[in-house]
């Protein structure tokens, strides 16, 4: 009787430690075996845009490493939420993740009070990919060169100086309306439907200001059609060595323009886990690290922990900015 008891508790014992450790084993086991098919990376923009672009990137690397296609669809319109409700909807095992930028996961949530579904809950953070700063740009015309020289003669006549932004709710929007927070001071938005009109009308003197990514103001500021007045970020951006940092002015300002890769709330975290390892490989490349950095991209790569601090923390600062200003998108 005594053998038998002392088995039996053994055989209880035995089999209780083994369903402690059964979802681990299984999660490890899930993680090994993926994927054992297509994998899909939707895109809320359209084709040749930087985040398209680093999505073909990472996807040759994946598809190379796992032996399996990863395809990259894009999905544009309602600013990214047509691609961010059909990932948050998708079967949480991570064949299709999502390229999400600031605009779609932090701001959007604050701006589109009536998305169904929180940008916060529905995804879990994988990896940044990399970002870029904005940059502010003024007419020749106006006569101003310097941020300090904005500030006064924005002062000196509240609402005067106009600014170009490609669209309400947009991220240079968001981006001006916290520098004037900072600067307390007033300019006059124009948006517009898209780059190409504003920076058309930036460069004949329509408006004064434009506040846009490095990349679309570049070509007019080395022609000498815009002038460079600073550039979000908190470094220097390489491509514009001599232009100055927005926080040289205003310490603690900066306004980048990321992306990153996000996957379904409820995805195993070992699947999670290994996206991101997986992609930050192919984002030590330093032929594309070189390649992106002439278009004043940086590119970066994180644990999925640091860039859920990141993402949360630039929905509460944006979330802010839009509540302050009271800004909507209707």
């Amino acid at each position: 009787m005594i053998t038998r008891r002392l088995f039996t508790r053994s055989t209880l014992a035995a089999a209780a430690i083994a369903s402690c450790f059964a979802p681990t084993l299984a999660s490890a086991q899930t993680a090994n075996g993926y994927p054992d098919r297509p994998v899909t990376i939707v895109v809320p923009f359209p084709p040749a845009g930087p985040p398209d672009l680093l999505a073909r990137s990472i996807g040759e690397h994946l598809s190379k490493k796992w032996g399996q296609p990863v395809l990259v669809e894009n999905k544009p319109g309602a600013n990214g939420v047509v691609a961010t409700q059909f990932v948050a909807s998708a079967k949480p095992d991570g064949y299709t993740i999502l390229v999400g930028s600031v605009a779609t996961q932090a701001m959007n949530r604050a701006l589109r009070p009536d998305l169904p579904f929180d940008t916060l809950k529905a995804f879990v953070p994988v990896t940044q990919l990399g970002f870029t700063p904005m940059l502010i740009t003024a007419h020749p015309s106006t006569g101003i060169k310097t941020i300090p020289d904005l500030v006064a003669k924005a002062k000196a006549n509240p609402e005067s100086i106009t600014y170009a932004s490609v669209g309400q709710g947009s991220a240079a929007h968001l981006a001006a309306e916290l520098f004037q927070a900072a600067a307390d001071i007033k300019l006059v938005h124009v948006p517009y439907d898209g780059i190409a009109q504003a920076s058309l009308d930036l460069i004949s003197g329509q408006v004064d200001l434009g506040f846009s990514n490095v990349v679309n103001m570049l070509p007019n500021v080395k022609d000498g059609k815009s002038t460079a007045l600073a550039v979000t970020d908190t470094k220097r951006d390489a491509v514009l060595p001599d232009v100055p940092t927005l926080a040289e002015s205003y310490p603690g300002i900066d306004v980048r323009l990321w992306w990153g890769i996000f996957a379904p709330a409820g995805t195993p975290t070992p699947i999670v886990d290994k996206l991101s390892a997986e992609i930050n490989v192919a984002l030590k490349d330093q032929a594309l690290i070189d390649k992106w950095a002439k278009s004043a991209t940086v590119i970066v790569g994180s644990t999925p922990s640091d860039f859920k601090a990141m993402v949360d923390a630039d929905a509460e600062k944006w979330g802010t900015v839009i509540k302050n200003a009271k800004i909507t998108t209707q």
